[in-house]
């Protein structure tokens, strides 16, 4: 596993990371590869996934400069891999993770704070659109009662992505989150009562037709993390665009360090 990942983004998303003090994950349904969301049985259900996404490469891409800094100024962001390690409290849940859920409406899933894991590329269709919902029907071999049980298996949710795509070398840090409506469906009874078959059926609609409040969640990061930056500035930036990542950095950090771009480039 590397010990630093990097970050793209542009001077106005600096700001942002540095003054709340949270990184941004996006849900699979609005990234730049489209496929992402997809599943070969519960449609776009890939939308309860939501990344924040980085790469490995020491060496600066161009193409990053370009895409995900907004093309215009920038800078790129390294940080050491323990981004999002917490506290627990007494029920075992990192200290951030209960309020995030609250403020964005949703649970979020074992072990309930961003897992970091590599993007792995691949030509196997059954990876990219995997198979995510497992039903089991059963018959009570006494009192023949029927049962119906619906698991959503997200294993393999965000974590591949076709082969076009290994040129970023990604690593991701992810989230599970489920919209809390779905929850309190379940709590008013909605999948009690009728034909288990049925009923299995209607959670698997709700489930893919389900809404988030937001595309995105904001997750805090420990506040140690500020003085571990390495920021580079964008080869793309004027002599104001440098002045003013600069500022942000002596602002909100105190030993993070700033260097210019190895990099010449035209806009």
């Amino acid at each position: 596993m590397a010990d630093i990942l990097y970050h793209y983004c542009s001077i106005e998303t600096l700001e942002l990371i540095l003054k709340n003090k949270t990184f941004r994950f996006s849900s699979l349904g609005i990234v730049d590869d489209m496929e992402e969301a997809l599943t070969s049985d519960f449609e776009d259900i890939g939308r309860i996934c939501f990344v924040s996404c980085w790469t490995d490469l020491a060496q600066e891409s161009v193409e990053m400069w370009r895409t995900y800094t907004g093309g215009n100024n920038g800078v790129r962001i390294g940080i050491s891999t323990n981004l999002f390690n917490f506290d627990l409290d007494e029920n075992g849940i990192p200290l951030p993770s209960n309020k995030i859920m609250t403020e964005n409406d949703v649970c979020i899933s074992p072990p309930y704070s961003p897992q970091l894991i590599p993007v792995t590329y691949t030509k196997d269709d059954d990876l990219i659109n995997p198979t995510v919902g497992k039903i089991d029907n059963n018959i009570c071999n006494k009192c023949g009662r029927k049962t119906s049980d619906l698991n959503l298996q997200t294993n393999y949710i965000g974590r591949f992505k076709r082969e076009y795509w290994s040129g970023q070398s990604e690593w991701r840090y992810i989230l599970i989150a489920i919209p809390k409506e779905y929850y309190r469906n379940n709590e008013r009874g909605k999948y009690l009562n009728g034909d288990p078959e049925d009923l299995t059926k209607l959670m698997k609609s709700d489930l893919i037709n389900m809404t988030f409040d937001n595309d995105y969640i904001d997750f805090p990061f420990n506040k140690f993390a500020l003085d571990q930056i390495e920021l580079i500035l964008s080869p793309l930036n004027s002599a104001e665009d440098n002045k003013r990542a600069e500022e942000l950095i002596k602002n909100y950090t105190n030993n993070a360090t700033v260097k210019p771009s190895s990099l010449r480039m035209r806009k």
